[in-house]
C-alpha cells in the first residue's frame, strides 16, 4: 500500500511524541499465527492449521529528512524500544501498538533522497486497534529532505570517488549482521581497465566498524 500526500498518513509515535513520515510504502497487518497438523482422515490427507494468536508482520519504507531522522535512527540503536505505528488509510485508520525493528536498510542514490526500510517485529505485547477519537490530525510536513552526494564517501580517512548508490543493512537477532554495498560507475579517471559497473560489498563489525582494506 502506499501512503502519500493528502488521502493517507503514516506516523511513527514513542514516547508520546509523533513523527509523521513523508512519501512512504507500508505492509504492516495483522496475521494469523499457529502451527499445522497433518491430516490423517481420508483420502485427501489435508493439513489442519491451528490458530493460535495474531501477529503483525510488515515493512515500512520512508524518506529520510529533518524532522523525523533522529527519531528513527533511535530505533536503530536500541532495538529493544517499541513504538506505535498509526495508519490512516481514509477508509482504515490502524493504530499498531509495541512494535519494534527487526531488520532495516538505508539505500541511497546520486542526487536522490535517503530511504529507510524498517522489517516490523511484533512483540508479545503487540497488537493493533482503531483510532481514538482523542488522536490529533497526523500530517506531514514537507521540510528538508536528505539527498545522497557520491563525492563525499569516506572510508578510513581514504575518499571513495564516485559511489553512485549504496545500500547499508543490519538485523537485530542474536546473530546480528550488518553490511554496506557500494556501486561504482564505469570511469575512465579511476577505473580506466573496468568494463563494468563495480559493486564492492563489506561486512561491518558494530564494535570495530568499516575496515575497506585500502
Amino acid at each position: 500500500m502506499m501512503i502519500q500526500g493528502k488521502s493517507c498518513t503514516l506516523t511513527v509515535a514513542k514516547d508520546g511524541d509523533y513523527y509523521p513520515l513523508p512519501y512512504s510504502e507500508e505492509t504492516v497487518r495483522e496475521a494469523s499465527k499457529g502451527y499445522a497438523l497433518p491430516g490423517v482422515i481420508g483420502k485427501r490427507k489435508r493439513e489442519k492449521k491451528v490458530i493460535t494468536g495474531r501477529c503483525i508482520l510488515g515493512s515500512v519504507t520512508t524518506m529520510l529528512e529533518y524532522l523525523n531522522v533522529y527519531a528513527l535512527f533511535l530505533l536503530l540503536c536500541k532495538c529493544d524500544d517499541k513504538f506505535d505505528l498509526f495508519a490512516d488509510r481514509i477508509c482504515d485508520k490502524k493504530v499498531y501498538k509495541n512494535l519494534s525493528v527487526k531488520e532495516f536498510e538505508i539505500r541511497g542514490e546520486k542526487e536522490n533522497p535517503f530511504f529507510l526500510k524498517l522489517e516490523i517485529k511484533d512483540n508479545e505485547d503487540s497488537f493493533s486497534t482503531d483510532w481514538e477519537p482523542a488522536i490529533p490530525e497526523l500530517k506531514w510536513n514537507a521540510d528538508r529532505i536528505f539527498l545522497f552526494d557520491g563525492h563525499s564517501i569516506t572510508a578510513d580517512g581514504f575518499l571513495i570517488p564516485l559511489v553512485y548508490r549504496f545500500c547499508l543493512t543490519g538485523n537485530f537477532t542474536e546473530n546480528s549482521k550488518y553490511k554496506i554495498t557500494l556501486y561504482y560507475p564505469l570511469n575512465n579517471e579511476f577505473f580506466p581497465s573496468q568494463n563494468t559497473i563495480k559493486k564492492l560489498t563489506i561486512q561491518i563489525d558494530w564494535k570495530t566498524g568499516i575496515n575497506t582494506g585500502l
